[in-house]
């Protein structure tokens, strides 16, 4: 994670990919990271995964997108980091 990753989110973030079923989770804990299994399963967490950088302990930066009705434990159809440089694969990806 980076330095500026220790304090609350931007609005700005979650306007990258303008669309109504995005969710934008800051999670302080790492909780999550450590639900999802780490980054020892990151390739794992998706059909499709597009991970541009090594995460050293905790998932960060990263787009899941999951089809309608998942449930909890499916893989993602799409796994991007970081999000900034996959916001046309992911807008793409959404449009269908």
């Amino acid at each position: 994670m980076l330095p500026t990753d220790w304090g609350s989110p931007s609005s700005a973030l979650p306007a990258m990919i303008a669309d109504r079923r995005v969710e934008h989770f800051y999670d302080r804990g790492r909780r999550l990271s450590a639900m999802l299994g780490g980054t020892d399963t990151v390739e794992k967490l998706a059909r499709e995964s597009h991970i541009d950088f090594g995460m050293d302990d905790v998932i960060w930066d990263i787009a899941l997108l999951y089809p309608p009705q998942t449930t909890w434990g499916s893989p993602a159809d799409l796994a991007a980091a970081p999000v900034v440089q996959h916001v046309d694969r992911l807008a793409a990806a959404l449009a269908k």
